[in-house]
């Protein structure tokens, strides 16, 4: 089997092999439920939440709050990713831009990500520009940080090479500092993601009307249980969805680094 052909298949792998507890724990947590070993009230088995989920779903509340949530991560990511690759690039490249840049990036990316979203709030005020931003920035941290580390650990021979052929600023971005730190940019597009799928649901709780994260909190409000479960079901989904195929077509693109 090639490399290109295993690389192929590790993201799926390592899919199965994080999703094959989560299974044992569903079926364990059916099979206490309904013995009532765990309270049904509080616990209720996953195939009644699957049975609520399919409601909601008809019903069309759930797919409202669902591409509320969606669009906000989405429009976050586009965000913050592109910015914090052309920053991650810019810093990893030129010392001066690192040496102006990288002290703000270091000071912020140490802050627990949560914590920027009512500092955001307090001093921006609560508005659907601002829930996307704070999400951006959060982002945006983590991938221009790994993507500065990918073109730092570059070998200098490949950089050297491309220089001595007339390698333009352009070209060199395009067939060293690009390739040569993808690894570390999939990697940081697929942190990003995991602290945007936290950030959506803890900003919806707090200041939305509307989201995924705003219906889990309503749910446990009014006391609906079966329904808060059906929205973690739903965020847990995307989640999984997104990540994953992040992580798959990272592999994909950098299929050469296969052991």
């Amino acid at each position: 089997m090639s490399q290109s052909h295993r690389r192929r298949h590790s993201s799926p792998r390592r899919l199965g092999f994080h999703i094959a507890p989560l299974l044992a724990v569903l079926v364990c947590w059916e099979v206490f439920a309904r013995l009532a070993v765990l309270n049904p009230t509080f616990f209720p088995p996953p195939s009644v939440v699957v049975g609520v989920t399919g409601q909601l779903l008809i019903e069309g509340s759930l797919l409202y709050h669902t591409w509320v949530s969606l669009r906000r991560i989405l429009l976050a990511f586009l965000i913050g990713a592109t910015s914090g690759i052309a920053i991650g690039l810019w810093m990893g490249w030129s010392r001066p831009i690192r040496l102006i840049v990288n002290p703000y990036v270091s000071l912020f990316y140490p802050i627990p990500k949560i914590a920027l979203v009512p500092i955001m709030f307090t001093l921006l005020g609560v508005t659907e520009t601002v829930r996307v931003l704070a999400m951006s920035i959060a982002i945006f941290l983590l991938v221009a940080v790994n993507t500065m580390g990918g073109v730092q650990q570059i070998d200098d021979a490949y950089i050297d090479a491309a220089l001595d052929n007339g390698a333009g600023t352009l070209a060199l971005y395009r067939d060293v500092l690009i390739p040569g730190s993808l690894s570390e940019i999939f990697a940081g597009l697929s942190l990003g993601l995991g602290v945007g799928f936290n950030l959506i649901v803890v900003i919806e709780m707090l200041a939305a009307k509307s989201g995924l994260g705003y219906l889990i909190w309503r749910s446990w409000r009014l006391f609906t249980i079966q329904r808060m479960y059906a929205a973690l079901v739903m965020i847990t989904l995307l989640g999984i969805v997104f990540i994953y195929g992040v992580d798959a077509l990272g592999d994909r693109l950098t299929f050469w680094e296969a052991e």
